[in-house]
C-alpha cells in the first residue's frame, strides 16, 4: 500500500507541468492554429465577410497578389524594418555587457532597461505618439531647447520607418539584453582568466571569447526578431506614418480583411506571409546546422 501511495503521488507531481502548460496550450490552439486552419479553405473563396455566401475562386486570390501594386509597396516597407534586427541585438548586447557586474546598482539598471518590455505595446505607443508631434511634441522640443531643427517624424514620409524603429528598439532591446546576460553568464571565467594571461586586452577578449562564445543567443535573437519583423502590427497601427509609410504587409491584410471585408484575399495574402516566415526559419536553421557541422 505503502509503494502504492508513493507511486500515485509520484504521478500527481509529473502532471503538475502540464497543468501549468495547458491554459496557454488550449489558448494557443483556440485562437491560432484553429482560425489558421479556417483561413486556408477561405483563401480560395471571393468570401466578403458580410455575405454568407462563399464562391470557389481557385488560385485568384494568390495570382492578384503579383499585380497588387500596394501588396509589393507593403513589402517595401516591411523590408525596410529589418534594420531594426542588428540595431535592436547590438543595444542589448551592449547593456547586457555593462550590466554584467556584481557591482552596486546594476539590478536596479537591469529592472529599468526591462520595464518597457513588459508595458502595453498600445499604451506606449500613444505616448511615443504625442512625442512625435511635429509642433508640440517631446522630441521636437527637446531639439529645439538644443538649437536644433525640428523633425517630422511620422508626419514625414522620409522619417517615418526610422521613428517606429527607434520605439520599437526601445521597447524591445530589454529582451535583447536579458538573452545576452544569460549567455554572459554561461561564459566560464577560467576561459577570460586564460585569455588575459596570454596578453588579451579588453577588445581582443570580446572579439575572439566573448561575441564567439554568444553565438546560441546570437542565432535566437536573430531569427525571433526576424519573425517579429514580419509579424509587426501594433506599432505601426498605432504611429501610422503619413502616406502609407508606415502600412506593412500585416496592416495590409488587416486592412482588406477587416475594413474591406475581403476576407478571401486577406487570408490569401496571411499564407503566403506564412510561408515566407516558415522558409526563412527552415534556412537559418540549415545554416546554424552548417556551422556547427
Amino acid at each position: 500500500m505503502k509503494n502504492k501511495a508513493i507511486k500515485q503521488g509520484l504521478n500527481r507531481t509529473r502532471l503538475i507541468p502540464y497543468m501549468f502548460v495547458a491554459p496557454a496550450v488550449l489558448y494557443i490552439i483556440a485562437v491560432t492554429m484553429i482560425p489558421a486552419v479556417m483561413a486556408l479553405p477561405i483563401s480560395f473563396t471571393n468570401w466578403s465577410a458580410l455575405s454568407p455566401n462563399k464562391k470557389f475562386v481557385g488560385f485568384e486570390n494568390y495570382i492578384r497578389l503579383i499585380s497588387d501594386k500596394a501588396y509589393w509597396e507593403s513589402c517595401l516597407v516591411m523590408a525596410k524594418f529589418f534594420f531594426y534586427v542588428p540595431i535592436v541585438m547590438a543595444t542589448g548586447l551592449g547593456a547586457a555587457l555593462l550590466l554584467n557586474q556584481q557591482q552596486k546598482g546594476t539590478q536596479l539598471f537591469r529592472v529599468i532597461f526591462y520595464a518597457p518590455v513588459i508595458t502595453s505595446t498600445v499604451a506606449v505607443a500613444i505616448l511615443f505618439d504625442w512625442f512625435y508631434q511635429p509642433t508640440f511634441g517631446l522630441f521636437n522640443a527637446i531639439l529645439k531647447s538644443l538649437g536644433l531643427s525640428p523633425i517630422g517624424w511620422l508626419q514625414d514620409p522620409a522619417t517615418a520607418v526610422p521613428s517606429v524603429i527607434l520605439f520599437k528598439v526601445w521597447k524591445d532591446f530589454g529582451t535583447a539584453m536579458l538573452i545576452y546576460l544569460a549567455g554572459l553568464q554561461d561564459i566560464g571565467s577560467e576561459v577570460k582568466e586564460a585569455a588575459m594571461v596570454d596578453g588579451a586586452n579588453v577588445w581582443q577578449r570580446f572579439i575572439h571569447i566573448t561575441f564567439p562564445l554568444l553565438k546560441p543567443s546570437h542565432t535566437y535573437l536573430l531569427l525571433t526578431n526576424i519573425i517579429n519583423v514580419f509579424m509587426i502590427f501594433q506599432e505601426t497601427y498605432v504611429l501610422e506614418g503619413a502616406l502609407n509609410s508606415t502600412r506593412t504587409v500585416v496592416n495590409y491584410i488587416y486592412e482588406q480583411g477587416f475594413q474591406s471585408f475581403r476576407m478571401g484575399y486577406a487570408s490569401a495574402m496571411s499564407f503566403v506571409l506564412f510561408l515566407f516566415i516558415i522558409i526563412v526559419t527552415i534556412v537559418q536553421q540549415r545554416f546554424s546546422k552548417m556551422e556547427l557541422a
